[in-house]
């Protein structure tokens, strides 16, 4: 009663930043610290969009109008572990429930280790206009460390493939903190960052609550 009071309070001439959670991965990384559970079918997967779905329309009733949305973006979790296809159905949805701008900005947080050219294209096709790549750090030992497997070239293959099918605003998150790291090591990240061209990098501190996210005692 209380959301719906607030979103009944809103002001129809302000355009509305719209979030998606994905809360679903392939693996778990252990310095992660989002709210997210492994799964290894699609079935759980397809479960949530559907009611992901079905809040997008609860939301846009409770609306006092139909309103703009300037800006869409997908979080995590892994938004990747959605199929190409899923992508037209959630774009199509908000279409119907909101006036999507020409120009609003579409950003999906976008797992390399996932992503096959095909898939980046049907993120295309649906209108997915912007990407943020989890890099973290581009060292083999670290990764080994945090489980997570990100050799450079497979960042830079999906960079590329991102660039050819016109999603250019890109964004790679990088973290400091994680075991084993140097602030030498964090320079030469950045450096390997730089030279992949990204529109945006965001630095994260490694944040360590074992007493939260048991998987980080690993």
């Amino acid at each position: 009663d209380i959301y719906r009071g607030w979103l009944e309070s809103l002001d129809p001439a302000a355009p509305l930043s719209l979030y998606f959670h994905i809360p679903f991965c392939d693996e778990m990384c252990s310095y992660c610290g989002c709210y997210t559970k492994i799964v290894k079918r699609y079935e759980p997967v397809a479960d949530y969009l559907e009611t992901l779905l079905d809040e997008i329309d609860l939301v846009a009733k409770a609306l006092p109008a139909r309103f703009k949305a300037t800006n869409l973006h997908w979080g995590g979790g892994s938004p990747t572990m959605l199929k190409g296809g899923d992508w037209k159905r959630i774009i199509e949805r908000l279409g119907e429930r909101f006036d999507v701008t020409d120009d609003a900005a579409i950003a999906v947080e976008l797992d390399p280790r996932t992503a096959t050219e095909e898939y980046i294209r049907a993120m295309q096709e649906a209108g997915v206009n912007r990407a943020s790549i989890g890099v973290q750090s581009f060292d083999a030992d670290i990764q080994k460390a945090i489980n997570r497997i990100q050799p450079y070239k497979m960042t830079a293959q999906v960079t590329q493939w991102l660039r050819k099918h016109g999603i250019d605003h890109i964004n790679m998150d990088l973290m400091y903190g994680l075991p084993q790291h140097t602030a030498e090591m964090l320079a030469h990240e950045a450096e390997l960052t730089i030279g992949l061209k990204p529109a945006r990098v965001a630095l994260f501190g490694y944040a360590h609550v074992p007493w939260m996210k048991s998987h980080m005692k690993l």
